[in-house]
């Protein structure tokens, strides 16, 4: 067990920690009993003894996460319940607990999803970020290890999009921004970056787009539309490199030609040259049979 595991602590009198589930951008995941309500939920803690006098950066992240989430409503967004702080005044924020698998899980298995179940999935993902969107924000880090799919009666792999701990307001005054992102520092997974994103350009719905893109290349080819030698040089390749055809990259895999070019349109270099939003992707994904 870690040292600072809080398994067996009861949190603010209402929340006992019964076990480490995973862990974000930000801090550790445990699964969790409401005491008063007997309602099993998960509890995300800002990693190790950081609270708002030690570390003013991640803490204003943490709250950030918070504050994104509650604010959204949509059925494929983990839902956050609560936020508070531990009696050794660390933030925590309270959402629901999802018993499924996430899609890094499954391609680790399978190396690619057959396209009708990989459309499934990404027509979802796009529903949830333009819900982010339309509230203004930004995910960035979209990637196969936040997007968790769970069997329920009315759908065999209905996801839930997690870990909003790098979010960001589209137009979050640029003050505040300084203090959460120091200059020259990039935030993010460098395989799943958008170029703006490396640059440290000032983003928008377009960038999460790209992320997208990257994604449905993976989920759809097994393969990683950019990839370097090191976590820099893949940086480096998302600003110069093109992705491969995927009769190239899996050569006589069936992929429609439409739902290639879709692909192919998401994860171009310059935003003006993708999708312009969500909504747009989606309609396009939709349609990839025509």
């Amino acid at each position: 067990m870690a040292k600072d595991s809080l398994i067996g602590v009861i949190l603010d009198d209402r929340y006992e920690i019964l076990s480490e589930v995973g862990r974000g951008a930000l801090g550790v995941v445990y699964k969790a009993r409401h005491l008063v309500m007997e309602k099993t939920v998960a509890v995300k803690v800002l990693f190790g003894e950081v609270d708002a006098t030690k570390d003013e950066t991640n803490f204003l992240r943490f709250q950030r996460e918070a504050q994104a989430a509650s604010s959204m409503s949509h059925p494929n967004i983990v839902t956050v319940y609560d936020f508070g702080f531990s009696a050794q005044k660390t933030p925590y924020l309270v959402m629901d607990f999802i018993e499924g698998v996430n899609l890094k899980e499954i391609l680790s298995r399978h190396q690619r999803l057959p396209v009708e179940r990989g459309v499934h999935i990404f027509l979802q993902m796009c529903s949830a970020l333009e819900h982010a969107h339309s509230k203004g924000i930004l995910h960035r880090d979209i990637k196969p290890e936040n997007v968790v799919l769970l069997k329920t009666s009315w759908n065999p792999e209905f996801v839930k999009l997690v870990d909003f701990g790098i979010a960001k307001y589209v137009n979050e005054p640029r003050n505040n921004s300084k203090k959460l992102t120091m200059d020259g520092q990039v935030l993010g997974t460098p395989a799943y970056m958008s170029p703006e994103q490396v640059m440290g350009d000032r983003l928008d719905a377009r960038s999460d787009i790209y992320c997208m893109g990257v994604l449905m290349y993976h989920t759809i080819s097994g393969k990683l539309p950019i990839l370097g030698s090191t976590s820099a040089d893949t940086m480096s390749r998302h600003i110069t490199d093109k992705p491969k055809e995927f009769a190239e990259i899996c050569p006589g895999l069936p992929v429609p030609f439409k739902l290639q070019r879709t692909i192919m349109k998401a994860l171009k270099k310059h935003p003006q040259d993708r999708h312009q939003s969500m909504k747009e992707l989606y309609v396009e994904l939709e349609n990839y049979r025509d």
